[in-house]
């Protein structure tokens, strides 16, 4: 309901000033702009939604702030219009920063599909952000957490803090991307990309106990992402005050734990499934060892 609510609005967003190729339905061009975004960029539905968003909230200001309201009539001078009128509504320089990566990737889309548009956000706008420590939790917490843990959550808990895996990725996995006795899991990430990180044998005893041998295939989890996060914080809010109770705060203190010991950016970065090393200098300065060894000989649980 929710995903056909925003194509609805989107569609309005779009086809209200953008010239549309030539007969192509309204609704055939928002599934065409999904599908790009999904499935030829390798976004994620969240990202999708957001991006969706984003570029539903610039049409209506854009609406607002002018006579000529048309995607052709959009230029530089509009694009730093919107970021300075988001600046002095509060809206943080990372989410805006995101809104001109939506809008962008609307703009490269219609340049695709041959609609004669020149795309604004290609001049530099976007918002310097400032550096900040990275939200962790302590080690001592997450391990009392996962101690305490039961069911479901425990198992999240488990395969989190052992792989700094994202909660999307946890709950991508199949049955059929681990390998229990090497203990390696193949991580489907953001943009499509593969990787392989391993976590302790302890953890996928665990694991394997939810379903026999001969039943694990296809698809493991059946939780929304919503859920899988409210599990999260349930479990770790009894046992620590850390600012955030998130499963991204654990992948936050997975990096930094993995950065105290010595492991170089580039390895965290390719056990993180970063696409720049610059997000993984926030953790780290330099030193060798390769992912396996990362993930195995600096784990909380095994601390």
């Amino acid at each position: 309901m929710e995903k056909a609510a925003t194509e609805r609005e989107l569609t309005g967003a779009l086809t209200r000033w953008g010239r549309e190729p030539p007969s192509q339905p309204k609704k055939v061009m928002i599934a065409e702009f999904r599908n790009y975004l999904q499935n030829i960029k390798g976004y994620s539905q969240q990202t999708v939604a957001a991006y969706c968003r984003d570029v539903k909230h610039f049409a209506r200001w854009y609406k607002d702030h002018s006579d000529d309201a048309r995607w052709s009539t959009v230029t530089r001078g509009t694009i730093d219009a919107y970021v300075t009128w988001r600046a002095a509504n509060g809206h943080a320089a990372a989410t805006t920063n995101r809104a001109l990566a939506s809008i962008s990737a609307l703009y490269r889309y219609m340049q695709r599909e041959g609609m004669e548009v020149e795309n604004p956000c290609r001049y530099e706008s976007r918002r310097k952000i400032a550096q900040t420590v990275p939200n962790t939790i302590p080690y001592a917490d997450l391990e009392k957490a996962y101690e305490h843990a039961t069911g479901a959550a425990r198992l999240l808990l488990g395969l989190l803090v052992t792989t700094g895996m994202r909660i999307g990725e946890v709950l991508a996995m199949r049955w059929e991307d681990i390998n229990f006795a090497t203990c390696e899991i193949k991580v489907h990430g953001k943009g499509a990309k593969e990787r392989v990180v391993w976590t302790l044998p302890q953890v996928l005893d665990e694991v394997a106990d939810i379903v026999p041998a001969e039943r694990r295939w296809g698809r493991m989890w059946y939780l929304t992402q919503q859920t899988a996060r409210n599990m999260i914080y349930d479990a770790l809010r009894p046992h620590t005050n850390a600012k955030q109770q998130s499963p991204h705060a654990i992948r936050h203190t997975v990096a930094t734990r993995m950065a105290q010991a010595g492991v170089n950016t580039v390895t965290i970065a390719k056990a993180l499934g970063h696409n720049n090393v610059k997000t993984t200098q926030r953790y780290i300065d330099a030193a060798a060892v390769d992912v396996q060894a990362a993930l195995t000989t600096n784990n909380i649980l095994q601390a």
